[in-house]
């Protein structure tokens, strides 16, 4: 079931850079007029009051996550394969309305990788899949007022399973080093709420799991990450 996973994060994580990327492309204006107001008398000619609302652009609801997109690795008795990996997980540094220089966050990640095609074997199966949940501590190494570099260890649970053969269970340990551009604030008003951080950065990875016999226990990867902060506007 967890080597399920990559698959569907994928599918999440592709669906939901679409919806934020139109939320932000095409940022939703409304104009919500009352019915026209009393007429009032000015020097004989009659004025119609009309009282007009307009909604602020921007997406209505979001979740303060941490969100990764990048390329990943791995030997395998094939050869080096190589693919993409992703990740979308809760994290404190995207909901906390100041710089902080400690995150915490859980979440769910998945890694899809294609071997070289071996002509040896009669199972033309190359793929490597593997995806699971996330425990994830950070502590920024130096920053400035817009900008940060971050540390970071995460322990995981995963499944994995490589070239149609079975599924297996195990446990993995990655470690990080990302740099981001950030903008932190807090917004509480009748038409909404605005509590976190915006990022955008770039990070390398590198770790081992314990993933199927076939692949190699050592891993890396590099790609973006995105912090979206929590946003809720009824």
């Amino acid at each position: 079931m967890l080597a399920r996973l990559p698959y569907l994060l994928l599918v999440i994580a592709t669906v939901s850079g679409l919806d934020a990327t139109s939320a932000f492309a095409q940022p939703e204006v409304r104009d919500h007029r009352t019915s026209p107001g009393p007429t009032v008398q000015a020097g004989g000619q009659a004025t119609v009051v009309v009282s007009g609302h307009r909604r602020r652009p921007g997406p209505r609801f979001m979740m303060p996550l941490k969100i990764d997109i990048g390329a990943a690795g791995a030997n395998t008795d094939r050869g080096f394969a190589s693919g993409i990996g992703a990740a979308v997980g809760i994290h404190w540094a995207s909901l906390s309305p100041e710089p902080t220089q400690t995150d915490v966050g859980v979440g769910v990640f998945g890694v899809l990788l294609g071997a070289p095609t071996d002509m040896t074997v009669t199972n033309d199966n190359h793929s490597v899949a593997l995806g699971g949940a996330y425990l994830e501590v950070g502590h920024t190494l130096s920053h400035g007022d817009f900008w940060r570099t971050w540390a970071t260890g995460r322990g995981e649970y995963l499944g994995s399973t490589a070239f149609g053969g079975e599924d297996r269970t195990g446990f993995g340990a990655t470690g990080r080093l990302s740099v981001e551009l950030f903008a932190s604030g807090v917004g509480i008003e009748p038409r909404g709420v605005f509590l976190g951080t915006y990022a955008l950065g770039l990070y390398v990875e590198a770790g081992v799991r314990d993933t199927v016999a076939a692949v190699g226990n050592f891993h890396a990867g590099a790609g973006i990450t995105i912090r979206t902060p929590l946003v809720f506007a009824p």
